[in-house]
């Protein structure tokens, strides 16, 4: 007989509108299956409720399996002849279609498929019951499964990031106890610095006080090309032994402002010179900013920054001298004449600023 393969063809038909309708209902309420997997499920499971929820379990993680199903021109052909199942070679089973197909093979391994005319035998009630009742088993296995691997997922997750957290603290400390050593390094190295600064000053000074008093209070000076430098380092203090110098209330600078900054730059001991440098640079910028107000044109030599900062280090006071501070009678103040040279006090200004950045 020959097979009538005319297509029929109708460009308005919904792929969905003839699927069995009980089904898809058991399928949505029962199951709890989505409406458009429902629908798939029946599409391509053969119409019955068992070859959709096959097909379901085969294709649930497929990427399109929530896109609804577009409508489609449908073509029919009439052939008696045509393939009503499936046929495992290996083991002989009938599969009523492509879905049972696949899981058959995904369960058994088997691979040797043919067609066949032969209908698989619709299940009983009792059948069908019996294969919803497994169904649900393997949903509900799956399932399980499926939430035990999220718990072991979460619990390595979890593992991990504790992990992290462990080795991320642990350099953490490394790195703060590295820095709490260089910084414990450096002030017993600069203790240790200040110590042999302090030595060499204390010895430098006290060959200072012998050989004044081997001179009559007075220090072999050597000169050279830029005047004065005596081998040892003086601080302006009375040597013991020996009779303290009158002091002169009309002083005058023994120095020039070079000169008196290359001095106050030569301590370095705990940064003294620096300090000395700073409040000099302080008592010039004041009364350059502020040159009518009387307040800045007057230094308290009996200040505690003045004494502390300024007294003790040789050519502290003598820069200002410089400038043109003179001694108020009495000898506790300096003092700037009104008619200053202004010119000299920016001069002072800058070279101080200079020797301050280079210190």
């Amino acid at each position: 007989m020959e097979v009538d393969k005319t297509p029929t063809q109708d460009k308005s038909l919904d792929p969905v509108s003839n699927l069995d309708a009980t089904a898809l209902e058991e399928l949505t309420t029962s199951f709890g299956f989505p409406l458009i997997r429902s629908q798939k499920g029946l599409l391509y499971g053969g119409n019955t409720t068992e070859g959709a929820v096959e097909w379901l379990l085969a294709h649930q993680d497929d990427d399109d399996i929530d896109i609804p199903i577009p409508l489609e021109r449908h073509e029919t052909t009439v052939d008696d002849g045509k393939a009503q199942s499936y046929k495992c070679n290996e083991c002989g089973k009938l599969l009523s279609n492509m879905a049972n197909l696949e899981l058959h093979a995904n369960k058994t391994g088997h691979s040797d498929f043919s067609e066949s005319t032969e209908s698989v035998k619709p299940l009983t009630e009792e059948e069908k019951k019996k294969k919803i009742e497994e169904i649900k088993s393997l949903l509900a296995a799956k399932r399980s499964e499926r939430l035990e691997k999220e718990k072991e997922d979460e619990v390595e997750r979890e593992r991990r990031r504790r992990f992290e957290g462990q080795e991320m603290a642990k350099t953490r400390e490394q790195l703060e106890a590295e820095q709490r050593k260089r910084e414990i390094y450096m002030r017993k190295k600069e203790k240790e610095n200040f110590k042999k600064e302090r030595e060499r000053i204390r010895k430098e000074l006290e060959k200072d006080k012998l050989e004044r008093l081997a001179n009559k209070g007075k220090l072999q000076s050597k000169l050279g090309v830029e005047g004065y430098h005596p081998d040892a380092i003086q601080y302006e203090h009375d040597v013991e032994g020996l009779p303290s110098p009158k002091k002169s209330h009309i002083a005058k600078p023994t120095m020039s402002i070079q000169q008196c900054i290359e001095k106050v730059s030569s301590y370095r001991a705990g940064g003294d010179g620096e300090k000395c440098l700073k409040v000099l640079l302080a008592y010039v910028k004041n009364v350059i900013e502020n040159e009518h107000d009387d307040k800045y044109r007057s230094i308290n030599m009996e200040n505690k920054a003045f004494k502390t900062r300024v007294k003790p280090f040789i050519g502290g006071k003598q820069l200002l001298l410089a400038v043109g501070f003179h001694v108020e009678e009495g000898g506790e103040k300096l003092v700037l004449p009104d008619d200053a040279d202004k010119t000299i006090l920016v001069q002072a200004k800058e070279l101080l600023e200079k020797a301050i950045s280079k210190y």
